[in-house]
This record gives C-alpha cells, structure tokens and sequence, in this order.
C-alpha cells in the first residue's frame, strides 16, 4: 500500500505530466493480497486530471485488482491521452486474454486512446 501512496503523492504533484512509465510489482503474492480495491476512487480528489497526459507505458503487470484499478483510473481522467502500452508479466500466460477483454471495457476520457496491449 505504501507504493500506492507514493504514486499517488506523485500523481496530486505531476499536473503537466505528459508521459508516464510504470513497472508492475514483480511479487504478485504481495499484490493479490492488497486491500482496499477502490482506492483510486476513495482516495483521489474527484477534480483529479491528467490534462497533458500524452502517453502511458506499462511493463510487467500481472493483471491484478490494483494495477488494473490504477489502469481504469489513468484512463477515465486523462482527456489528452492517446497511447496507453500495456506489456504483461512473463508469468502471466492464462490471464492475459481476460485482462485484455477487462481493458477493452474501460470508459476512457480521451476519445483517440489507443490500448497497445503487448505480448512478449
């Protein structure tokens, strides 16, 4: 949790952010196990906008509750986005399609995003 914190410390401070590169946790035990699912939404000032958030890459994510709680949020409040990259864990191999289809239902603030969803 104390990762989230962090993130979003650095999210309330980062207004002009255009571009943003995140890697997942590599213990997925640890972020199976996380509470507190709507943390995004309890936790976040409903003013909260990423107005020049440009492009968003993600590495090593496992699909967990947080990191695609973390996606939906990026999504749903950044108006100028137009490419989100999203490469999942080596590890995740079943899960990979339901992650993608869980994505693709995702409200997005920008009409152009584009989801890059890439497999190694």
């Amino acid at each position: 949790m104390k990762e989230i914190m962090v993130v979003l410390h650095l999210f309330m401070n980062s207004s002009h952010l255009q571009e943003l590169r995140i890697s997942g946790s590599s213990n997925t035990l640890v972020t199976l196990e996380a509470p507190d699912l709507d943390f995004w939404e309890s936790r976040c000032p409903s003013d909260c906008r990423f107005k020049c958030l440009k492009i968003v890459k993600m590495t090593d994510l496992c699909g967990v509750p947080h990191e695609m709680e973390l996606i939906k949020f990026l999504l749903g409040n950044s108006p100028a986005l137009q490419v989100m990259s999203i490469m999942s864990c080596v590890y995740v191999t079943d899960a990979r399609m339901n992650m993608l289809i869980e994505l693709l239902r995702f409200r997005r603030a920008s009409p152009l995003a584009e989801i890059r969803f890439i497999q190694d």
